[in-house]
C-alpha cells in the first residue's frame, strides 16, 4: 500500500484535518495536498491557514488549482 500526500477535506472538524496535515509533514512528506469540493473548500482554506500560522510556521503555500 502506497501512502499518498493528499488530505481529503470533508465535514469533520477542522482540527482533525490540521492534525492529519501536521502528522504527514512531520513523518515523511515535504509536501501535502489538500483536496476539497463545494462547501468544504472554505474548510480547506482554514486548515491551510491554521497549519501555516499556528503549527508549521516555515511552510509555504503552493499553487491553488480550481477545476471542474
Amino acid at each position: 500500500m502506497t501512502m499518498e500526500n493528499i488530505v481529503y477535506i470533508g465535514n469533520k472538524p477542522v482540527m482533525n484535518y490540521v492534525l492529519a496535515v501536521v502528522t504527514q509533514m512531520n513523518n515523511e512528506f515535504s509536501e501535502v495536498n489538500l483536496k476539497a469540493r463545494g462547501r468544504a473548500i472554505n474548510r480547506a482554506v482554514d486548515v491551510a491557514e491554521i497549519v501555516r500560522n499556528k503549527f508549521l510556521k516555515d511552510v509555504k503555500l503552493g499553487k491553488i488549482e480550481i477545476a471542474t
